[in-house]
Order: structure tokens, then sequence, then C-alpha cells
């Protein structure tokens, strides 16, 4: 059974009816799981994987690019960059710049991927990997290393911003958290990739070299998989390129019925209609008269859209436009998303993966790469903990759980430094990264689905900011706070933050496990319920 989308010539405040109707004959139809095509199992395919994994590659060079500056550090010899000797702000400002860089990407990422899609950016993004790499390898001065991290580091800011926008937006409501937790693996397992391949190039001259040009493999790969990866379905409805959402609608439910698809795309179309009726009266979803009855079945009644009103229809004057405004949802979601990936960064945990080579150099360990490599090696055997977790548990509960590990092992961390006791620091920083992993390592990155599709971009570049500034601000200061103020004490300042991050979850974090993209909405429309999921489902 399909529905039609009744076409109105009344103005604003009858599409409002209209879509009110639509929205009780949809929900009519997918009243069950077996009419609801996000609820079916969703099949392994070798295209799907094929389109997670490069889709992903962007996460894994930035987890590779940011955690090999630990082993480069360790290896970089001031004679490599013509210096007499390398210092710790050097070391600093080598590690933090990429940080700089990020938020700068970041900030191009969203209008870019806004206008010519998500697919192109990070195609634009894996090239800039590729010059990068060969940029930081072919470095004669620590002047264009550093320029070489800035170039990576816009690299990092465009995958970490457009990334979780793309996977969001192509995966089911029902394995969303799932596939959004993809990307943190990708991120950690590039991390580890950094510390072996490190170890392994230990005793090579000018390893550090190779170290920096490897990365452009995984770059140079994903080009070649462009082809097989589908732009995402919702950018092209907001486009009103309703066959191309088809068919990538299509790609992304291989097995699924062709009727069920179909009912997807006009879902789609409707609650996103109905978002951006109010955002933009020149908006091409509204303005194009277009007709998909030929992209939906021979059975099928033409689709069409309202016809867009006039500043007079939206009872506004001329010199207000609703589209230039933030809806108030839209807001809380922004502030929640970048509330949490503040407290990600300000928790230390980039600190001790950049650093973490540095800090065990201090004991007399034979290899400090070693004690380094366990702590990535369990930020990524923790993350697929999360991967595992984090559908079926929820988000919120897996912070609420997880956050006051970080506590605990910060805590034992700080009395480790106080002793100097490298076995219980080592022990420590595993608990406080194994509580990490779980909970803060993935989830403040998928927050871009709590906002609205013509805001997921903007808002996704705006947590991505909060995350690199924060980062910035940690890597830059690190190793001179903590000659400063000493080790246990700096642990000590982390997980006060912790404590403050257990509180800000519990009160203003709230549980969308199950939702559709469309539906999360409507947790944020008066103030933020965090009981909505508990309260409307289970």
């Amino acid at each position: 059974m399909d529905a039609e989308l009744p076409t109105t010539r009344n103005g604003l405040n009858n599409v409002d009816d209209v879509y009110s109707d639509l929205y009780s004959t949809l929900s009519q139809v997918t009243a069950t799981t077996a009419n609801d095509v996000d609820q079916l199992p969703y099949p392994i395919t070798l295209r799907n994987l094929v389109i997670f994994a490069g889709a992903t590659v962007g996460g894994l060079l930035f987890g590779y690019d940011t955690g090999v500056i630990s082993g480069v550090l360790l290896m970089l010899t001031p004679q490599d960059l013509s210096l007499d000797v390398v210092t710790d702000f050097q070391r600093e400002l080598i590690t933090s710049v990429t940080c700089l860089g990020s938020f700068l990407g970041s900030i191009f990422a969203f209008p870019i991927a806004d206008k010519y899609g998500r697919k192109v950016t990070m195609a634009l993004c894996s090239s800039v990997f590729v010059v990068a790499a060969f940029w930081m390898a072919l470095s004669t001065s620590i002047h264009f290393l550093i320029v070489g991290r800035l170039l990576v580091g816009v690299a990092v800011g465009v995958a970490a911003q457009c990334v979780p926008v793309y996977l969001s937006e192509i995966s089911p409501a029902n394995t969303r958290g799932l596939v959004l937790s993809l990307n943190t693996l990708a991120i950690t397992g590039g991390q580890l990739i950094s510390y072996v391949v490190s170890l392994s190039m230990q005793n090579v001259q000018h390893a550090w070299r190779y170290l920096f040009g490897l990365a452009a493999l995984p770059a140079l790969i994903f080009l070649l998989l462009l082809d097989f990866i589908p732009e995402s379905p919702r950018w092209l409805i907001s486009k009103g390129e309703f066959a191309d959402a088809l068919d990538s609608l299509r790609v992304i439910y291989p097995t699924a019925p062709l009727q069920l698809v179909s009912l997807k795309l006009k879902w789609l179309i409707f609650d996103i209609g109905k978002l951006r009726k109010y955002q933009d009266v020149e908006d091409p979803l509204l303005m194009r008269r277009q007709s998909i009855s030929r992209f939906i079945g021979d059975n099928d009644e033409p689709l069409s859209e309202p016809t867009p009103p006039s500043d007079n229809n939206l009872g506004v004057s001329p010199e207000y436009r609703p589209r230039h405004r933030m809806e108030p949802r839209a807001k809380r979601a922004l502030v929640v998303g970048c509330a949490l990936m503040f407290f990600q960064q300000v928790s230390g945990i980039n600190a001790f993966l950049y650093y973490a080579a540095i800090i065990f150099s201090q004991f007399d360990v034979q290899n400090p790469l070693i004690p380094a490599m366990a702590v990535a090696a369990t930020n990524f055997v923790f993350t697929i903990v999360a991967l595992k977790c984090v559908d079926p548990v929820g988000r919120r509960t897996m912070l609420l759980y997880t956050i006051w590990i970080m506590t605990v092992g910060l805590f034992l961390s700080s009395v480790g430094f106080d002793k100097n006791n490298m076995k219980l620091i080592l022990v420590a920083l595993l608990i406080f990264v194994a509580g990490y992993a779980s909970g803060m390592g993935s989830i403040p990155w998928s927050s871009v689905e709590f906002l609205p599709l013509n805001r997921r971009s903007f808002g996704a570049a705006c947590i991505s900011c909060t995350n690199w500034l924060s980062n910035t601000v940690v890597s830059i200061s690190y190793l001179s706070v903590a000659n400063f103020m000493g080790m246990d004490h700096a642990m000590i300042m982390f997980a006060i933050f912790t404590v403050l991050n257990w509180v800000f979850v519990y009160y203003y974090y709230p549980e969308v496990k199950g939702l559709t993209l469309e539906e999360i909405g409507k947790v944020f429309e008066n103030g933020i319920d965090v009981s909505y999921v508990y309260r409307n489902y289970h």
C-alpha cells in the first residue's frame, strides 16, 4: 500500500493539514515491523561492507595521523630538521598544530558538504590526506613539518565533520549506533596501527618519514572505491534529486522489497519537507513540482510537493526570514552535542595518546612504545565493546555506566604518579581508557544524529570544532602544565572534569536508541526530554 502526497495552493497553513493527513496515512501503512524497512534485519553484503569500509577510511586516517605522532616524537632527531635540540614546546607545537588544522577543516567542510554532497567532500578529504602525507615525509625543517601537520589537520577536520554525518544518514535506525561506532573503531584502529608500525620500524633509519608517508595508501584506496559508494539519500532529497535518492536507498537496503524502499523515500520526502518548509521558502524540495511516480512503481499516483508560500503566507514581515534563524530544538541539540564533545577532550584522553611514549620514557622502561601501544590496544578493543552494546543498551546508559570508570582510573593514576609506581600508572591508564572507549570515545561523535537535516552539516562542524579547540588547548599545554603542577595533580584535574561530565549526562543527555533521525527532533521540542524513548517505547 502506498500513499499520495497531495498538493495545496492555499498557503502554508493548509500545508500543515496536508502533512498531518499524510502523517496519519503513512503511520497506518508502517504500523507493523513488516512494513518498516528500517526495522527489517539488516543484511551484510559485499557492497555494504565496501560502503562502510570506504566511508570510515577518513576515520582510519584520522586515528593514524593523530596517533603516529607519539612514535615520530621518539624517532625524530634535531638533525632531521636542521636543529640543535627539539624542545618540549616544539614537540607540543608539532602535535597541536594538527588540532588547529582540524578546527579549520571542520569549518571548511560543512558548506562544501551541504553544497556538493557528503561523497564529494570525503573524496576531497582523501586527496588532502595524500598531499599532506608526502609533504610531511619530505620535510627538512621544522617549519616545513609544521605546515604539513597543519595540512593533514585540515583533512582530519573534514573527516571528523563529514564522516559521522554521512554514516548517520545512510544507516537504518536500528543499527545507526553500531554504524556510527564503526567510525570510532576505525579511528582507534588507526591509532593502534600507528603504534604497531612505529614499533616495527623503530630501528629503521629516518623511520618517521615512512610513518608519515604510509598514510597516503588508505586515502588512495578510498578514491579507487568512490564509484561503489552512494551519496546520502537525505542530501539528495534536500536537493530535489528524488530518482538518485531512490537509487541510493536501493543500494543501502539491497534485499528490501522495492515497495518498502519506495515507502521509505516517501517518508523522507515528507519528513524533510515538513522540516524545511519553515526554514527556506526557496527550498528546492518545496519549489520543484516533479512527479516521482515513475520511480516508485507503475501503480502509484504522482507525488507532488506543496506550492511554496510567500512571505505574506508566512505571516511575517519581509525583513524577517525564518530560514536565517536556528529553531530552538536545533539549538538545544547542538548545545548538548558540543558540551559532550568538550567533556570528551578535557578528560585528557588525547594527552595520553599523543604523549604516552614520552610519559613512559621517564621511567626505567626498555621500550616506551610497548606500554603506549597497550594503551592504544585497550582503546581499540573496548571500542568494539561500544560497537556491540551501544544500540541494545543505549547511548545514555552506556555513558552513565562508563564515565565513573574513567574517574576511578584517573584517581588511581594520580596515586601512581605520586608514588612513582609505573605499573600502577599503566593499570590505571588502561582502566581509564577502557571506560573512555566504551562510551565517551564514540558517543559524542554520534551527536550529529540529534540535528535536523538542514542544520546537520553546520552542527557537525560546530561539534567537531569544539573537539579540536579543546584538543588543541590540552595538547599544546599538557607537557608544560604537567611539568608545572606535577602529573599527579594533572590527573586530579582531569578527574574533576569527568565528574562534571557524569552530572551533565544525567540531567541533559537524552536517550535516542531506535528513533529515526526525523523522530529525534521530538526529544528537543520542549526542552530536553531525556526519557522520551523510555516513556514512549519501553
